[in-house]
Order: C-alpha cells, then sequence, then structure tokens
C-alpha cells in the first residue's frame, strides 16, 4: 500500500468554516498566508524524508483551508524540495481550465520532475463552479470531454484539431511531451457509477475522499466488474483513498488532541463567520465538522488501514491538519515511525490477487 501526504497549504491564522464562500478577502493576512505556504512547503520536505510515496495537492478557490488556485505553482515548488515522492494533483478542476493548458502545464511538471507525476481530473464542487460563473449544467461534460482530449494530446505525435460539444481547437501540438509513456497514471472520481464506468472504459484510475467504508468496497466493486468488462484488470494501486488523519501514541491520546482541535476550530470559525457575515451579509455559518477516519494509536490505525486494503484499496493520501503545526508535525512524525512500516509491507500485487478472488 502507497501512502501520500497531501500538502494542504492551509491558512495558519483564524479562518471561517468551509461552507463561507467566497472568504472576504480583508480576511488574509499577507504575512502570515506567506508563512503558511512555506510552512507546508517544509512538511513535504519532511514528508519525504520520511519515506512517504506521494505528496498531493488540490485547486481550491476563493478559500482559507487550501491556498492553491494554482496547484501547478505549488507542484513546481515542491518539485525543488523534495527528491523522491511522487507529486500527484488531486486534482485540477477540469471546467474551470483550458483542458490544453492543463495538458501542457502537467506535460511541463512531468519534465521538470523527470517523469514524478500522477494526476486526477475532477469535475469540482458547485461552489467551486461558481469561482468563473461556469455553468453548472455543463460541468460533467465538460469534465468527461476535456479528459478525452488532454489524453489524446498528450499521445499524439503531431498536430491536431478537437471539435467536441465543449471545446473547440483548431491546432494542438504539446510541447514538452511527458516524460512517462503513454502518459502520467490519471485517475478520476470513483463517487458514482458514471464516473466508475467512464473510468474503466478508458482504463484510468478512481478516488475516493471522505467516504464511508461501505460505500468504498461497493463503489470498487463496481469498478472492477467495468473494467473486466473493458477488459482489463486495475490492481489496488489504481484506488485511491482521502481522509484527515492524526496519529499519536494511543488511542486515548488521538482522541483528545482531536477534540481539542475541533473545540478551538469551532469558536475561531464562529469568530470569523460573524466578521464575515458583515461582507456577505444573512446569518452566521456554523462550521462543519467531518469525522476523521485515521484517528488513533498504532494497532487502531493499521487496523483502519487494512480495512481499506480489504475494499481493495492501493494508494491513501492523508491530510494531516488536526492540531497547531507543532501537533501536525508530531502526528506525521509519530505514524511514520509506527504505522508506515507495517502498512508499506503489505503486498500489494499479492493482495490484488486475493481481492480478485473475493470478488468472484
Amino acid at each position: 500500500m502507497k501512502l501520500s501526504y497531501l500538502c494542504m497549504t492551509g491558512y495558519d491564522g483564524p479562518q471561517p468554516d468551509i461552507d463561507i464562500f467566497p472568504v472576504p478577502p480583508r480576511l488574509c493576512d499577507r504575512q502570515i498566508a506567506h508563512e503558511s505556504m512555506n510552512r507546508w512547503l517544509g512538511m513535504t520536505e519532511l514528508v519525504d524524508q520520511l519515506g512517504f510515496d506521494w505528496v498531493s495537492i488540490a485547486e481550491h478557490h476563493y478559500a482559507a483551508y487550501q491556498l492553491t488556485p494554482n496547484p501547478m505553482i505549488m507542484a513546481a515548488a515542491i518539485s525543488q524540495r523534495t527528491k523522491n515522492v511522487r507529486i500527484a494533483m488531486l486534482g485540477p478542476l477540469v471546467p474551470l481550465n483550458n483542458p490544453v493548458r492543463l495538458a501542457e502545464e502537467i506535460a511541463m511538471l512531468d519534465t521538470l520532475t523527470g517523469g514524478r507525476m500522477e494526476v486526477m481530473f475532477l469535475r469540482g464542487t458547485p461552489n467551486e463552479h461558481k469561482t468563473y460563473d461556469t455553468p453548472a449544467d455543463k460541468t460533467r461534460g465538460m469534465t468527461l470531454e476535456g479528459i478525452d482530449l488532454i489524453l489524446k494530446a498528450w499521445q499524439e505525435e503531431s498536430p491536431f484539431s478537437w471539435h467536441g460539444e465543449n471545446y473547440n481547437f483548431s491546432n494542438i501540438g504539446v510541447w514538452p511531451r511527458v516524460q512517462q509513456l503513454p502518459h502520467p497514471p490519471v485517475f478520476t472520481s470513483g463517487n458514482s457509477e458514471p464516473s466508475i464506468k467512464f473510468a474503466a472504459s478508458r482504463r484510468l484510475g478512481i478516488g475516493f475522499s471522505f467516504a464511508q467504508v461501505e460505500d468504498v468496497r461497493h463503489w470498487v466493486a463496481l469498478y472492477r466488474d467495468e473494467c473486466a468488462k473493458a477488459g482489463w484488470t486495475p490492481t489496488p494501486q489504481h484506488v485511491v483513498y482521502r481522509g484527515i488523519a492524526y496519529a499519536a501514541e494511543s488511542d486515548a491520546a488521538a482522541v483528545a488532541g482531536v477534540e481539542g482541535h475541533f473545540g478551538r476550530k469551532m469558536k475561531e470559525a464562529e469568530e470569523m463567520a460573524y466578521l464575515a457575515q458583515k461582507t456577505l451579509g444573512g446569518p452566521p455559518q456554523i462550521p462543519l465538522v467531518l469525522s476523521p477516519y485515521f484517528v488513533g494509536g498504532p494497532e487502531t490505525l493499521i487496523d483502519k488501514f487494512n480495512t481499506l486494503r480489504e475494499c481493495g484499496v492501493g494508494v491513501v493520501d492523508m491530510a494531516f491538519v488536526i492540531g497547531t503545526p507543532e501537533q501536525q508535525r508530531q502526528s506525521v512524525e509519530t505514524f511514520a515511525a509506527t504505522v508506515m512500516p507495517t502498512v508499506k509491507s503489505w503486498d500489494s500485487t499479492h493482495f490484488a490477487d486475493e481481492v480478485a478472488t473475493a470478488a468472484e
């Protein structure tokens, strides 16, 4: 099983809940934003040294929880601070971007990193579509067509034109070429039956964020069935799961850390929601608190990873965002020392055979 560190690049100052969109720019302290980005870059250096397999980044807009409206820039910075980890774009939001530009930028990053890129193309959430007033009813079609266009752009050796329902280009000829053949590993959403069928038909991987284990098991089984219909067999490395993580020396210590974190965040969010209300109008927003999956001491966390492994997951992307910056660092180091050796020792190839047998 491969382990990924989600470089959230969050704003380390007080911030409102994610339900507030857009966050008033006046709430952003310029110095705190600068220091926050540098702290997160330092964390990517740490996880590279600790043995994580991936560092992931995502695209978000008008918000404090991820300061990455253009994740390509952060990926380039990470590439210069790390040596071993693969850099996973999880992911660019296709409807908000020119797909040819995405193909060019990822090809450039794959060249810059010597072939260390992974990418998950996503549709994005309704609030993200409001960023550039993208028509909500067109985002699904734009995403699927955009992915097909990008895959073709990476593999064509001669210039070509594209005339589709959502995109029209007279001349496409991507330079530089991607380093990995036929292209970097590509994933897409696994949260719906149409998305899974699309991924299987294109021989792409799938990913889940903060999903219930029962749902993951169901979707992975469907994915494997659809892949079989398409004439190929995915491995666990084709399935990515993302969750919030907090590792401690014991379950009690982990729970205490999480409760303390959400207590502080609730107070901060209420204060910032009140300030945001003055700009946005309407009642203050109540923070949305997700129940983190990867919380506990070593034995509990290993058991949770094993449950995902039994579902067919082969890559786990973790957001170590609970607690102060120092607590987050300690959590990462505790995880690397007490959980990582066991999880990374599992033979994914052997397990792929187990999953296939169980599905028959």
